[in-house]
């Protein structure tokens, strides 16, 4: 029989023959051990003191001390020790009284094997469903220890997406002893600079070694200032939410996580600490905040710290004119990789000389806006299949999280440089090559009038034969390609705020009648409905 299943007995008795008859059946045979027998109640409490069995059994009438004495002194060390009384008929009244102070049975003198027998074994039975139960119980009290971790990250995801008042939050905040103040609380968000890169052909193991030792001098540097609960984001981040005096203690621990993490690891973190959250309800504003101060780590390096605070705030982002995306797609399409990276270095410099740093978000999705239309570029020119591996990476850079405005520039003039290179290799004809030059020096120049012999001398050709061939490439004649280029580049004016004046000046046209007059021929508008329409549509959406 299973040690589990068996269970511990105890006799106490002032009458030996009792006591060495009980002794002597059969117990094993019922899963059943005799840990020890006692002759009176001082010595029998001494016994069970010792032993600790499951089951007792045990006399009324005892000298020294009696079996009531004794049930009470062990019922207080034990409720879950079983105690069998044995009584006689005039013991009656104290056999009812053991019952209801807690004894489990009784037996009546005299009495027979079987009825012992019988009481024992149903104890027995009893003490088996306890310790289950017993088991049991500590078994979830141990699968909820070991899952509080997770429970609290959990809950306190939640809590950072949803405002939830602290009167409903308060309970449960209790529960799993979320070991934070539920106020004054400050949302940090953590990121390991240049995960992507340094982690693409690692293994999994490697991977997690690193993130587990990152987020665990994080939590060691934060808990030796604050209470705080860190677990791991989406990606390559971790969230810390801090009890703090103000943000700028807040910073001050994130730069000590920032220091700590590039001492005892090979890796550097950017933090983003948002507002104070007066309460939990407040913590979703504080993740928003500094979700919005790590957006701004596009600009830095990495290895530092932002706060929400320091972030100009509301500023509409100057808009990047047209011109560069078009500037990049001729190029890319001509197979001009320096005029294509040139376009790009340019555009990122005209960011630097911007009164504010554009919002990162907007900067994002200019960069993806210039990265799918060179991807489209190149489709149109057949040469996808060859690019599949660069547009691979490139695609893998913009998913990746932290990346810097120098990184992505960089990605993006590697793309565009390696495609513009295909493209004059494998698709180009010699006269493609000398039109798209050609229209280069004509978009430069829309100001003024830009006739088809000074295109053809710029790459060297007849007038006659420049003709044929810039319809043959385009599909359009020169005059019709100036006109279409003029009308699209005052559209743009018009709708930035220029005046009819300064754009007809911008496109080549001396006279503002002129121009209006030839702007309306070709949209069916003037300028002026033109840029009020645009208005009123943007304004009704």
């Amino acid at each position: 029989m299973d040690r589990q299943d068996q269970v511990s007995l105890c006799i106490v008795d002032d009458i030996r023959s009792v006591v060495e008859g009980l002794s002597a059946l059969d117990w094993a045979a019922h899963g059943v051990f005799v840990a020890g027998t006692a002759f009176n109640g001082e010595d029998g409490l001494e016994l069970i003191q010792e032993k600790k069995p499951d089951i007792i059994i045990t006399d009324i009438r005892m000298p020294r001390m009696d079996g009531l004495s004794m049930l009470r002194a062990v019922l207080d060390l034990s409720r879950a020790c079983k105690i069998i009384l044995i009584s006689s008929y005039t013991d009656f009244d104290y056999a009812r009284q053991a019952v209801k102070l807690g004894a489990f049975d009784f037996v009546v003198k005299p009495f027979t094997e079987e009825d012992i027998a019988s009481a024992v074994l149903r104890a027995r039975e009893q003490t088996l469903l306890e310790r289950v139960r017993l088991l049991n119980e500590q078994e979830m009290e141990r699968k909820l220890r070991e899952s509080m971790p997770l429970l609290k990250q959990e809950y306190m995801e939640s809590l950072l997406d949803h405002p939830t008042p602290w009167e409903k939050a308060e309970g449960r905040w209790a529960f799993l002893g979320m070991d934070l103040n539920g106020s004054d609380l400050v949302v940090l968000l953590l990121e390991i600079d240049g995960f992507q890169e340094s982690w693409e052909h690692q293994s999994i193991r490697q991977i997690e070694l690193a993130r587990f030792a990152i987020q665990n001098v994080v939590e060691e540097t934060l808990l030796q200032h604050a209470k705080c609960l860190v677990f791991r984001s989406k990606g390559n981040g971790l969230v810390a939410v801090v009890n703090a005096e103000n943000t700028n203690a807040a910073a001050a621990m994130a730069e000590r996580c920032c220091e700590h993490v590039h001492r005892y690891t090979k890796f550097t973190i950017s933090a983003g600490v948002g507002g104070m959250a007066k309460s939990v309800s407040s913590l979703p504003e504080s993740r928003r905040q500094a979700e919005w101060a790590l957006a701004h780590h596009l600009y830095t390096d990495g290895n530092g710290v932002i706060r929400y605070e320091d972030v100009v705030q509301g500023d509409r982002p100057e808009a990047v004119a047209l011109d560069y995306k078009d500037e990049l797609l001729l190029a890319l399409r001509s197979g001009n990789a320096d005029k294509a990276v040139l376009c790009l270095r340019d555009m990122g410099q005209s960011f630097q000389r911007q009164n504010h740093r554009p919002n990162p978000s907007y900067l994002l999705s200019l960069y993806e806006e210039l990265a799918a239309s060179a991807i489209r570029t190149f489709c149109e020119l057949g040469i996808y299949a060859e690019l599949q591996p660069a547009v691979n990476r490139l695609r893998a850079v913009q998913r990746s999280s932290g990346m810097t405005l120098a990184a992505l520039q960089q990605q993006l003039e590697s793309f565009c440089r390696e495609g513009a290179e295909w493209v004059r290799r494998e698709t180009l004809s010699e006269g493609q090559a000398l039109i798209y030059k050609s229209i280069e020096y004509m978009k430069s120049h829309l100001n003024r009038e830009v006739t088809v012999s000074e295109c053809a001398a710029q790459v060297h050709l007849s007038g006659s034969y420049y003709s044929s061939l810039f319809k043959k490439v385009t599909g359009m004649t020169l005059t019709q390609y100036i006109t279409a280029e003029r009308i699209r580049k005052a559209k743009a004016m018009l709708i930035d705020g220029a005046t009819v004046l300064e754009v007809a000046s911008a496109v080549g046209y001396e006279e503002r009648r002129y121009f209006s007059d030839m702007f309306k021929r070709i949209t069916g508008m003037t300028p002026s409905e033109f840029r009020d329409g645009y208005q009123s549509d943007g304004e009704t959406e």
